[in-house]
């Protein structure tokens, strides 16, 4: 069974909203390392955006293993799918991390002593730039998989 929004594949459109909330969070998890006076503002803000990216990582995930299931996959086309699942793996993997360090970052600005916070503030910045990493690799081999025949 294909999962899909008003009668198209759903894995396209979710990966819309990984590739704009993973990048979102992770820059702003850099931006309260960098400052972290800005945690206790805006914590929640970024820990809600890591927990919705990675919610959205693990849907496009699913739905994109749905997508490949549904249609024939040619022989030389096989690969070229096999690296951009790979690559939706990572970023499904990668997200979720990130989102807990970003949920704890959050809870521990609400705490009156704070302590650990810009350790795990620095681990939750690195963590959401492997996200990205891994965001951009996928996009980037799912980009190539569907139009890469148009400019090649």
């Amino acid at each position: 069974m294909l999962i899909t929004i008003a009668g198209v594949p759903a894995h396209p459109l979710l990966v819309h909203a990984v590739v704009v909330l993973i990048p979102l969070a992770a820059l702003g998890a850099v931006c309260l390392a960098v400052r972290p006076a800005w945690i206790r503002p805006y914590g929640l803000l970024v820990a809600a955006g890591a927990l919705a990216g990675a919610v959205a990582a693990t849907l496009a995930k699913l739905a994109g293993d749905q997508l490949e299931a549904a249609i024939d996959v040619t022989a030389e086309f096989a690969p070229v799918i096999a690296q951009h699942g790979q690559f939706g793996l990572f970023t499904m993997v990668a997200a979720w991390p990130f989102a807990v360090l970003a949920i704890v970052v959050a809870a521990l600005s609400r705490r009156p002593s704070g302590s650990g916070i810009r350790l795990v503030g620095a681990l939750s910045a690195v963590s959401g730039l492997v996200a990205i990493t891994f965001t951009v690799l996928a996009g980037h081999s799912g980009s190539d998989a569907v139009w890469g025949y148009v400019a090649g």
